[in-house]
């Protein structure tokens, strides 16, 4: 009869190995996600926030738009895109933190005021009846005015994508005192 020979490393071991192995990644894992919601900077102050639609395009966007001589759009992708309309109401002092997003958002200020810093910290302030656009750069939006800020937002995002991806504060949020 012959028999198997013996190994010093036998197949308990081996699994005990393997564990064993798995422990390091899963620790460097949980570390790597405590210190990505620790760097996060969450919203605060948001009185309403209502997704009023959503709904998935059945093929990709392709949209070429001139108006006149002086007028022109174009809008393409490739895939599917997901739009969402939501409401937004931001208090006063409240911030939306810094985030960004899987797409492009066009943004209306229907009340208030907003002032908006984009990565490098530029502030640019925007008032009832202007827009702005928001996309893929991280960036902070914040009410300092004494009332509500009343936002209308319309998102285009890569289809399965989440609508905001939370951000760590930059540098120049921390020396301005942004959250």
């Amino acid at each position: 009869m012959l028999t198997k020979p013996k190994s010093s490393f036998d197949q308990s071991n081996e699994k005990k190995h393997i564990v064993i192995a798995k422990w390091p990644l899963a620790v460097l894992g949980a570390v790597v996600v405590v210190s990505t919601i620790a760097l996060a900077t969450p919203p605060a102050g948001v009185v309403s926030n209502v997704i009023l639609a959503q709904g998935t395009t059945v093929i990709s966007l392709k949209e070429k738009i001139t108006v006149g001589d002086n007028w022109n759009l174009d809008l393409e992708n490739k895939g599917q895109s997901e739009f969402y309309m939501q409401d937004l109401v931001v208090g006063p002092g409240g911030y939306t933190g810094w985030h960004s997003h899987p797409g492009l958002l066009l943004v209306t200020v229907k009340e208030g005021s907003i002032d908006f810093y984009d990565k490098d910290c530029v502030k640019r302030t925007y008032g009832a009846g202007q827009s702005f656009t928001e996309s893929a750069e991280p960036h902070n939006a914040l009410n300092s005015g004494s009332g509500n800020a009343h936002l209308l937002v319309a998102y285009i995002i890569k289809k399965g994508e989440p609508r905001r991806i939370e951000s760590p504060q930059p540098k120049c949020g921390e020396i301005l005192g942004l959250r």
